[in-house]
């Protein structure tokens, strides 16, 4: 499905460059078509669970490898899942461990250890949840935030890998938004966060999902790799690099 997918994709940017529209068209209804078929057959996978209610935080992921759709950064290939109603936002990072995949679309999947981002944590009705999840040979490390109540008016953050975030609608309905978080608003140093208790996780390979509290035995504490974002595209990966800006000043 993949393989008919990035051949369609290529043939409309051929035929784009070469300014035959009407073959553009057919390329790419072609790709839009197949990419409907892979949403509708991505995993919904569980990885996280609620502090507060308990509930179970589950998301269509792509786990087979990062040469999909879902991990797209600049396209919307996921499809909905309604998630717990403590779930607040979701990012993530990624330790590579297998080759490098050859495909046109750029993915973004977060730093190679994982973080957390202190301006949601500051805030006094969130805390959040690590974990890890395999994606293919790769190993990922998704950190989900949860609050209870959730703040109406503090912004969220991009889902991990991904240039949007997905919210819900007073009325149930799913919308999106979109807020970026630099390298260097994150917090590496998971110590101080899981030991203040805003921070807990879930074991790896856990399949109960069992929330864990304190440093002592976490296995996401002290992970050597790039802070920097990843990005990946035709078989190369590169890092981010940033000019260090100042601080947000918190609002009293």
């Amino acid at each position: 499905m993949l393989v008919r997918f990035y051949e369609a994709w290529n043939r409309a940017e051929r035929v784009d460059e070469a300014q035959d529209a009407p073959s553009a068209q057919q390329a790419r209804g072609e790709a839009t078509s197949i990419a409907r078929v892979y949403e509708s057959a991505t995993p919904i996978v569980s990885l996280s669970r609620s502090p507060f209610s308990g509930g179970v935080f589950e998301s269509s992921l792509d786990n087979v490898d990062i040469d999909g759709l879902w991990w797209a950064y600049e396209f919307d290939y996921r499809p909905h899942v309604a998630p717990v109603a403590t779930f607040f936002a979701w990012t993530g990072a990624m330790k590579l461990e297998g080759p490098i995949p050859n495909v046109p679309l750029k993915s973004m999947v977060g730093p190679e250890v994982p973080f957390v981002l202190p301006r949601l944590l500051d805030h006094p009705a969130i805390k959040a949840v690590v974990s890890s999840v395999l994606v293919g040979e790769h190993v990922g490390f998704p950190v989900v935030y949860y609050a209870d109540p959730v703040p109406p008016t503090l912004e969220r953050v991009d889902d991990w890998g991904h240039s949007l975030y997905s919210t819900t609608k007073p009325d149930g309905s799913p919308t999106a938004g979109h807020c970026v978080e630099y390298d260097y608003d994150k917090d590496f140093e998971l110590g101080p966060w899981l030991a203040s208790g805003k921070l807990q996780w879930i074991a790896p390979g856990d399949i109960d999902l069992t929330i864990r509290s304190g440093a002592k035995d976490c296995p996401f504490v002290g992970l050597e790799g790039q802070r920097h974002r990843q990005y990946i595209q035709g078989g190369e990966r590169w890092f981010a690099r940033e000019v260090a800006f100042p601080k947000r000043t918190p609002t009293p």
